[in-house]
């Protein structure tokens, strides 16, 4: 599909484009070209307002290819803090975002994940809510591919964003779909410029009186072809050990150890979050039942990873080191 695209269809014409889009790399290139397809097929939005960014693993040989068939994407290899090969850095999407937020123009700053298919109207209506005065507008998160282990991973990750959305102000928005004002973003540049986790900047954002805005209205398809169970159950044990790590990478030993014991109910807790949002919903009940088995595997899998991190107070396997671009 991408392959066919008239080229001039991404022409960025504008010094200080309106909306910028960072895309964060986690199934590779084949479904970045689909997303950046998708972005550019959006005829309902005046494209010269748009810059789209992809930072990417500089080992990672793929995404340079891309080059040619989408020209006025800015691709940008980064050099991780860690030394692993392409395809091992699941748990650095937080650098990949920062060196593409640092680079972008934009009033408005947006993200996406590279096996996202935005909606037709993803652009236009990210602009529009921010219209309004918020200072972060995040948007929903539904699953396109039919499949159990599709289903269950879009579940766990983002069961509490698919529609029906109820607009309004949240202190939860996913980093998967989401817009800030370069302004107020600006005021915590020090919180993201090299490293981006979605919770410490959207609770700075809080702290300062900001509002962080929820709608149904900007919505993007997860389309993650070829995702195997074996793959879903190594990324929650990746982001789980990448979560815990950091949350106690400072710590002494007894504190780890209190994290080790308290995390026994993290599974319970999981599944009691994900049961609620189903319910409340009332949508995808039958389809949740269903596919519980593959659902307790992947929160087995985060909660092996969660713990790990307690254990080692380390976020990675992989050594870290001094971050550089």
């Amino acid at each position: 599909m991408a392959q066919q695209l008239n080229q001039q269809s991404l022409s960025l014409k504008s010094n200080r484009p309106t909306l910028s889009v960072i895309i964060a790399i986690v199934s590779g290139a084949r479904h970045l070209s689909n997303c950046l397809a998708a972005l550019a097929g959006q005829g309902n939005f005046d494209l010269a307002q748009l810059e789209i960014i992809v930072p990417y693993n500089k080992l990672d040989v793929e995404i340079p290819n891309l080059q040619p068939v989408f020209p006025d994407v800015q691709f940008v290899p980064v050099s991780l803090s860690i030394d692993a090969p392409s395809g091992l850095c699941h748990e650095h999407f937080d650098e990949l975002r920062a060196a593409g937020l640092r680079l972008a123009q934009g009033e408005i700053l947006a993200l996406l994940e590279d096996h996202e298919i935005p909606d037709a109207r993803w652009s236009r209506n990210m602009l529009t809510a921010h219209e309004q005065s918020y200072a972060a507008i995040g948007g929903a998160v539904e699953n396109d591919l039919d499949n159990p282990v599709n289903q269950a991973t879009c579940f766990f990750d983002f069961g509490r964003y698919q529609n029906p959305l109820v607009p309004g102000p949240s202190r939860f928005l996913s980093d998967v779909n989401v817009g800030y004002k370069r302004e107020a973003f600006n005021k915590i540049r020090h919180l993201w410029e090299h490293q981006f986790h979605e919770p410490q900047v959207h609770a700075a954002l809080l702290d300062q009186g900001e509002t962080l805005w929820l709608t149904p209205d900007i919505v993007v398809y997860q389309h993650r072809e070829g995702l195997t169970l074996s793959n879903a159950i190594r990324e929650r044990f990746i982001w789980g050990r990448y979560f815990a790590g950091n949350r106690v990478k400072n710590a002494g030993l007894p504190i780890r150890v209190a994290f080790c014991v308290l995390s026994i109910a993290v599974p319970a807790i999981i599944l009691a979050k994900m049961s609620r949002n189903i319910l409340a919903k009332r949508r995808h009940l039958g389809v949740f039942i269903k596919i519980l088995p593959v659902t307790l595997v992947l929160i087995l899998s985060w909660y092996f990873g969660e713990l790990t991190g307690y254990i080692t107070g380390r976020p990675s396997k992989y050594t870290t080191a001094t971050i550089t671009d």
